[in-house]
């Protein structure tokens, strides 16, 4: 017979490694306000517009995607016109900010 001690042990060892998974997976807590001055200080507005829907770039108020996918767009954008911008360029937290901003236009 099994001693529940030796099953409780892989539970909460799952448990640990699931809650590990789902928060590397989950965006940061963004503040619009923030990502507001950060869409102005990395002069996305050159080509997004100050609204983010007014420039020659593809409007991007409202954003129609998650968190993940726009980080992944930033950091190794498909245009060859957008610049890409790495974590040591433009934070987890700076890109969470102005992710909750872009959102926040709708």
């Amino acid at each position: 017979m099994l001693n529940p001690a030796h099953v409780k042990i892989p539970l909460i060892l799952l448990a640990l490694v699931g809650a590990a998974i789902l928060t590397a997976c989950t965006a940061p807590a963004g503040d619009a306000a923030n990502g507001k001055r950060w869409y102005a200080m990395h002069n996305c507005s050159a080509c997004h517009g100050d609204n983010a829907d007014d420039g020659r770039a593809r409007a991007i108020a409202g954003l129609g995607m998650g968190f993940t996918r726009f980080e992944a767009v930033l950091r190794k954008p498909s245009s060859p016109s957008m610049p890409a911008f790495p974590e040591p360029k433009l934070s987890r937290q700076d890109a969470a900010d102005i992710y909750a901003w872009l959102k926040s236009l709708n």
